[in-house]
């Protein structure tokens, strides 16, 4: 996961976007029945689609798998219609003495910085995974019930990880358990942080058996490299230069595995951080995207 900054999203937004949304954003309000009005409008999220691929990659933001052979969600990060808490829970409150359940972020619908870019595994149901309509909070009581603006949901204490959220990128290992996307930090120091990675890797399935071979298969390739680059440097010079094109091709590697846009790029940076301060590598940093 790489953090996706909240203000290129608007750099995405399709023409007439913010005149259209407001237009359909009020009839969402006025209508009793959101949901069917939201059905009837459409889906108009999918037209930012083709601008993610172009401003991010064609990648999924949360488990970076690339897009190949198959179509990619726009998901509403805070759920539009019904939300879950748990595998059969819904997100409920007790009112005048009766149990009310979430109506969803209706009001978000069309609020771009509310959509984030997912593969299929990531955001279908799939097994115990699959995003869809879970959105659990670590404090119920922080959830937001009424219409307001994305600011106004700053409190809510979201347990799922945030691409959108620097934060929340942090939190994530690769190089603990290669090949797996882990907590940062041990259930025992921070409990917290620990549990919205276990969540997060469980609901993204970031650990499925095919997204966890092909982030092996990066982390591979890297490594080869790393290891190729601080062998070179012991090579006698006529070696070295025998040696100099395979070592471009290595470095480009290196450079491409790290770029932002590339699938599973945050596991290769975090193998090639281990290695930053290597005199050998020195030349190269400036060149490798190394930011979270």
């Amino acid at each position: 996961m790489r953090y996706i900054g909240l203000n290129l999203i608007d750099q995405c937004k399709p023409d007439n976007w913010d005149v259209n949304s407001q237009r359909w954003a009020q009839r969402v309000q006025a209508a009793v029945d959101k949901s069917g009005e939201l059905k009837k409008i459409g889906n108009k999220w999918r037209d930012f689609k083709p601008n993610f691929d172009r401003v991010f990659g064609e990648k999924c933001w949360y488990s970076e798998v690339p897009l190949i052979g198959t179509d990619f969600d726009v998901d509403h990060f805070r759920p539009k219609g019904d939300v879950k808490v748990s595998e059969k829970r819904y997100a409920c409150r007790q009112r005048n003495g009766n149990t009310q359940n979430h109506g969803g972020y209706w009001w978000l619908a069309f609020e771009a910085k509310n959509y984030r870019y997912s593969c299929i595994e990531a955001n279908r149901p799939r097994g115990e995974g699959g995003k869809h309509d879970y959105f659990p909070l670590m404090d119920e009581t922080t959830r937001v019930w009424t219409p307001c603006n994305l600011a106004g949901h700053a409190n809510e204490t979201v347990k799922l990880l945030d691409p959108c959220r620097v934060e929340d990128v942090t939190l994530l290992s690769y190089v603990q358990y290669p090949g797996a996307a882990t907590s940062r930090y041990s259930d025992e120091t921070h409990p917290d942080e620990h549990a919205r990675v276990s969540e997060s890797a469980k609901r993204y399935n970031l650990n499925s058996k095919t997204i966890k071979g092909a982030r092996s298969e990066v982390i591979k390739k890297v490594n080869q490299a790393l290891d190729f680059m601080a062998l070179y440097v012991t090579f006698p010079n006529e070696q070295q230069d025998a040696m100099n094109g395979f070592l471009e091709q290595m470095e480009q590697n290196l450079i491409d595995a790290c770029d932002r846009k590339s699938p599973f790029s945050a596991a290769a940076v975090a193998f090639v951080r281990q290695k930053k301060h290597e005199p050998w590598l020195a030349n190269l940093l400036p060149r490798l995207d190394l930011s979270d």
